[in-house]
């Protein structure tokens, strides 16, 4: 009888150590829908990746995301982007390349082969009298 006195609060605080860790585990209902969406485009051949590649991918995705392991770059990225026009010689074209990185904007992806950023200069040559 001691035994079962002893064991069931040891039991009872097992299970809720796990159920908490599981439940923090547990994806985000973002998390969640974007890997439906991803399954959905998987299923539907709606990608350039075999369908197996694709579904391994978007579960790798939710996975990592459980763990918390996905983040947004954010200014992270843009700074990489400006710190990149710095491969320009003249302040100039550093400008236009720092211009082109922070502008609105963008065409393309990335299943397109990458991200094209645009921008028009118009320069006024007035004639000399």
């Amino acid at each position: 009888m001691k035994r079962i006195a002893f064991f069931a609060p040891v039991l009872t605080a097992a299970l809720l150590a796990v159920s908490g860790a599981a439940s923090a585990q547990s994806p985000s209902s973002e998390a969640t829908a974007r890997y439906e969406q991803e399954r959905q485009k998987c299923m539907t051949n709606n990608t350039q990746d075999s369908m197996a590649t694709c579904m391994r991918e978007a579960t790798n995705a939710l996975d990592a995301s459980r763990k918390g392991q996905l983040s947004d770059p954010g200014p992270i990225a843009a700074a990489n982007g400006t710190d990149r026009c710095n491969a320009f010689q003249s302040a100039q074209e550093r400008s236009e390349c720092v211009r082109r990185v922070e502008s609105s904007a963008v065409s393309g992806s990335v299943s397109g082969g990458g991200v094209l950023r645009e921008s028009t200069t118009t320069t006024i040559i007035v004639p000399a009298k």
